[in-house]
């Protein structure tokens, strides 16, 4: 491996600093490798995550920890210089690597521009800050020959190239694009304003160092360190113990088969070749075990469903795990809120495993937090954005059996309402829920998503949910110690199944285990103030009467009365994007919609 040139942790890899992002170093940036750069040994040596739900649904063999090395010379993930082009900040000389004008040393590009009327004493020289890309990830350095030169003759060898601060109003107008050897000039602003003159992509993936041909995206220009350059695409589930989630012999079954391996499950030959050293599957008879593989693999083409266990698994007969990262204490709903809220569980210690699939530019994937929740219905969805055009860009140049994953450790509080009393307020309150679910639907038709692939709407026991536990995820805040993008939310909402419940947790790599100070609010009499607290502080928000008086035909984001000032929360610690939020169904505002279902006095 080279040497190596930063350190990240390994989280960040997964959700920030994953295949194809920049990178920023003292020097230069750099952008990450794909996942089929990396040493096999590395691979081979790295822990492996066992977690066969989220293995299953991503249909790959492996989840992988992210390699480390203990030689700190020595990196363990490839990262390749990008952008390629320097500017020197003494003559404003744009280029690369040439031996005349920008020499390298210990891998910092210093300019000795010989060609300018004082040649530079050996400057230090910086990336320069802008970038094209297209909605299909393609990324490549700006064509600043070409753009100088619009439809005229750029010769890379004679043309001298500055990228020239004007400085007279501030604005993007100031940086100009110089040919020194044509004397032309062309603002930068040009290439902002119409991405058009910028031309077709080249599709070039600098992360797995090819070429994908035939793009016909536009280019799109970007700063370097812009927040839209990277979208990770997360695939998370929390861990359940083996005897939470399957029963029976076909749970034994998919636990020992490999459902991932193509030609295992489809030749009886090699099927059999295989597992007739296996005992335990010897045991139970090829020939039965082989018609329970091909009747699991034909029912296999749905999707997998990671909500519904989690949400059994924190209700079935609590007890303790062995060696499991997962302890449970059920604590008696408070007196005052028994007739809303029906289970309240302290979740002392639970394990979360995140997978990074993939990721996208200029436009997350629409259905982003649905993928992360476990909702998503199909590929094709999986593969739409905001604007139909956007697609998920490749770890990989060519498919592996593993993808990069990350666990974290950590405690939360669960609870949930009570169903009985939510169907009658659903009921009670349809009319506001088919005007949400018009909103949502005329927000995807705004970012001209195709009506047959808008993700279907949650419903109003979803945004009761949602906002139930952004309330509890701000005054928990206030007393566990723990800053709010720390916590995390997973919503667990379904009418058909009878799901109506919030886990608010923290995780962390760095700890196994918790400091305690989440799960201790859990306790009954605790609760009951903190509970009490976030009703009582989402009566009022210093934005009202205005925030409190959204109702359907002024709803923004599908959001009704939520604002920054009394209901939104880090983007981290919302698995929605900070939509599908209205205090009115909460508790009573001073627009007194008479739709709340905290109906306390």
């Amino acid at each position: 491996m080279s040497k190596k040139v930063g350190e990240l942790r390994p989280s960040q890899f997964i959700t920030t600093f994953g295949p194809g992002s920049i990178v920023d170093l003292p020097d230069y940036s750099v952008i990450m490798g794909g996942i089929d750069k990396w040493d096999n040994f590395d691979v081979s040596k790295a822990k492996t995550i066992e977690e066969p739900r989220l293995r299953e649904k991503l249909k790959i063999q492996q989840i992988k920890s992210i390699p480390i090395s203990k030689e700190k010379e020595f990196g363990t993930i490839p990262a390749y210089r990008f952008p390629e082009y320097h500017v020197c900040p003494k003559c404003r000389k744009i280029g690369k690597y040439s031996g005349r004008e920008f020499i390298e040393e210990d891998g910092i590009l210093y300019c000795k521009n010989p060609d300018n009327e004082e040649p530079c004493p050996k400057v230090k020289t910086h990336p320069v800050r802008f970038i094209v890309t297209c909605l299909k990830g393609h990324i490549n350095d700006f064509p600043w020959g070409p753009y100088v030169h619009k439809k005229g003759k750029y010769d890379p060898k004679s043309c001298k190239l500055y990228l020239l601060d004007e400085g007279e109003t501030g604005s993007l107008k100031d940086l100009v694009v110089y040919c020194k050897e044509c004397d032309i000039k062309r603002s930068m602003s040009d290439g902002f304003s119409n991405n058009k003159i910028l031309g077709k992509c080249s599709g070039r993936r600098p992360w797995l160092r090819d070429y994908e041909e035939d793009c016909d995206n536009d280019k799109e220009l970007l700063l370097r360190g812009a927040s839209n350059i990277y979208f990770s695409s997360i695939e998370s589930s929390i861990v359940l113990p083996k005897e939470m989630q399957q029963d029976g012999i076909e749970g034994f079954i998919k636990e020992n088969i490999d459902f991932n391996d193509e030609e295992l499950i489809t030749d009886r030959r090699e099927f059999d070749s295989y597992y007739k050293r296996n005992p335990d599957i010897n045991r139970l008879g090829l020939d039965k075990v082989w018609k329970i593989v091909q009747k699991l693999k034909e029912n296999s083409n749905g999707d997998i469903d990671l909500r519904t266990p989690e949400y059994h698994a924190l209700l079935t007969d609590h007890h303790n795990y062995e060696g499991i990262d997962f302890e449970t204490e059920v604590v008696d709903v408070p007196k005052r809120f028994d007739s809303f809220i029906s289970n309240l569980v302290r979740v002392k210690r639970l394990k979360e495993v995140m997978v990074l699939k993939g990721f996208t530019r200029i436009h997350p994937l629409p259905d982003l937090t649905s993928r992360l929740s476990g909702e998503s219905e199909n590929e094709k969805e999986e593969e739409q954005s905001s604007n139909g055009t956007v697609e998920l860009a490749p770890l990989s140049a060519t498919p592996q059996p593993f993808l990069p994953g990350v666990e974290t450790y950590g405690e939360g509080i669960f609870l949930t309402i009570s169903n009985e009393k939510l169907k009658k307020w659903e009921s009670e309150n349809s009319d506001y829920g088919f005007g949400m679910e018009k909103a949502h639907k005329k927000l995807y038709l705004d970012r001209k998503v195709p009506e047959n692939e808008i993700p279907a709407f949650p419903g109003l026991r979803y945004v009761l949910l949602h906002t139930l536990s952004h309330a509890l995820i701000r005054e928990l805040t206030m007393h566990s110690g723990y800053s709010s993008s720390a916590l995390k939310e997973r919503i667990y909402s379904d009418q058909e199944k009878g799901m109506a419940g919030i886990l608010i947790y923290t995780a962390t790599v760095d700890s196994e285990g918790s400091l305690g100070g989440l799960v201790e609010l859990g306790e009954k009499n605790k609760f009951e103030s903190i509970l009490a607290r976030a009703l009582a502080a989402a009566q009022y928000c210093s934005g009202d009467p205005q925030c409190a008086e959204y109702d359907v035909d002024k709803l923004i984001d599908i959001n009704g009365a939520a604002c920054h000032s009394c209901m939104l929360v880090a983007e981290t610690s919302c698995e929605k994007s900070n939509r599908y939020l209205d205090r009115s169904l909460l508790v009573r505002t001073v627009a007194n919609q008479a739709r709340e279902f905290f109906d306390i006095e």
